[in-house]
């Protein structure tokens, strides 16, 4: 029995390397991403993709493991609900890869296509919160810490209004001036990954909530009503 539930907590330590492994990459590609486009290096580009492959093949391999802890171990109660938040989580860094994947794709087509002067929005902010809504996310899973959950829930919101802006002033530019239009498109684009990237860290620390009291809820939309915000 020892040697059994010893083997399980090594898998879940394992496992919990490889998510960190897929945070660190996920929040280096969406640096790479936001650098691509405000800045127009398209070097970074094919390193994106490539790390976007390597996330790919580790939530593979998180699935897979997670998959024979519950058919060999048959985890009950917490245990259950930890290997199951794992595949969830790392689900969540894949889609987020995707997300920057796309943020990348954009940011190609408006230098190579479009040609604007300058970027046509500062997404800066809006990544930064992001960036650190990633770090918060996966430190608030690998060590259980409820205190951060708020703290994610109240980034989303600013990255939500970052984007209400944002989106504004696109559409602003686009009608303003004919010639932007395909860059103001793709720009919106870029900034909709942004925050759904937002969305998806926010995905990940309600499962702590879900790990750490056995109840799930719609942790952005409660956090929103506490600010007299209907949800969208």
């Amino acid at each position: 029995m020892i040697s059994t539930r010893a083997s399980f907590i090594q898998k879940l330590s394992e496992v919990d390397k490889q998510l960190l492994r897929m945070g660190g990459i996920a929040r280096g590609m969406l640096v790479d991403s936001v650098s691509a486009f405000l800045g127009g290096d398209l070097l970074l580009i094919e390193n994106i993709f490539l790390s976007d492959d390597i996330i790919d093949a580790l939530e593979d391999e998180i699935e897979l493991t997670c998959l024979r802890l519950l058919a060999l171990q048959q985890p009950m109660a917490r245990d259950l609900r930890r290997v199951a938040s794992a595949i969830k989580v790392a689900s969540e860094f894949e889609r987020i890869g995707d997300q920057c994947v796309d943020i990348a794709k954009c940011a190609r087509k408006i230098h190579t296509e479009c040609f604007p002067s300058r970027p046509l929005i500062d997404v800066s902010r809006m990544s930064t919160v992001a960036e650190q809504m990633l770090d918060d996310s996966l430190s608030a899973f690998i060590h259980h810490d409820m205190d951060l959950i708020e703290q994610v829930c109240e980034n989303d919101n600013i990255v939500d209004a970052e984007y209400k802006v944002g989106r504004n002033d696109l559409i602003a530019i686009g009608t303003r001036d004919s010639s932007l239009v395909a860059a103001a498109a793709y720009s919106l684009l870029v900034i909709g990954s942004i925050e759904r990237i937002a969305d998806h860290a926010t995905n990940i620390v309600e499962r702590v909530a879900y790990l750490e009291t056995g109840a799930f809820e719609r942790l952005t939309r409660i956090h929103r009503s506490y600010l007299g915000e209907a949800p969208e």
